[in-house]
């Protein structure tokens, strides 16, 4: 999608257009099939949202690129409910559906702040599974909330052999893990990270951007332009 590059950093790089990627994770070596959030296509991103954007990968070819189909899905992780990380969810059949109880909640009837980040169709009928805070689904791999994106926004952690990996869940850059670029030494001092551009709450945004900053030996924000072609992590 081609983005504003301050819809994913609060108060920075107005103006300045930038190509970000919606990304579906699979962890790999669990005992189940898990993927973290589902993505959505260009043509939903045009629209729904009048976003330009171009096909990457369809979701089925991206499954297919590790060896699964949509059926063959037995976990996914909804990190939050916005239409461009769920859009996928419903081909996932046989599939359980994590979510946060918060999430849950506010997807169905959210403030009109954030109402045009959602679009009900895409989640009516999931097999929902409510969590509720901090869970460890499987032997390293824990859900860990994060709100302020969206009030029920969770980041994933998967233990891997290089470090604890973080998928942030809400919409970010690399950027968001460090001081602004092309700014007074001042402004850097008292601004160690970037808040999420769209947000229902800033503060808990920034909060949430710290927690991932320190718990995670790998970050991995969802719209960073270095996952625009498939990777394995680490």
């Amino acid at each position: 999608m081609e983005l504003d590059k301050a819809v994913l950093m609060y108060r920075f790089h107005y103006g300045q257009k930038i190509q970000v990627p919606n990304v579906t994770w699979y962890i790999e070596g669990a005992d189940k099939n898990i993927l973290v959030d589902t993505a959505a296509e260009a043509g939903l991103a045009k629209e729904f949202r009048g976003i330009p954007a171009k096909e990457i990968m369809s979701f089925e070819d991206a499954l297919a690129s590790v060896g699964l189909k949509p059926g063959d899905v037995d976990i996914v992780i909804a990190t939050h409910l916005q239409w461009d990380h769920s859009a996928n969810t419903h081909k996932c059949k046989n599939a359980r559906v994590l979510v946060q109880e918060a999430e849950l909640r506010f997807a169905y009837a959210p403030h009109p702040i954030l109402a045009p980040t959602y679009k009900k169709s895409l989640f009516r009928g999931l097999n929902f599974t409510v969590v509720k805070g901090y869970q460890e689904i499987a032997p390293g791999i824990e859900l860990i909330p994060t709100p302020g994106h969206t009030p029920g926004n969770m980041s994933v952690a998967v233990n891997t052999e290089k470090g604890k990996a973080v998928i942030t869940g809400f919409c970010c850059l690399k950027e968001n893990f460090g001081p602004p670029e092309n700014v007074s030494e001042e402004v850097k001092e008292i601004t160690p990270v970037v808040a999420p551009g769209i947000h229902l709450n800033a503060v808990d945004g920034f909060e949430s951007v710290l927690l991932v900053k320190g718990l995670a030996d790998i970050v991995l924000p969802c719209h960073d332009p270095s996952f625009m072609t498939p990777q394995t992590i680490p």
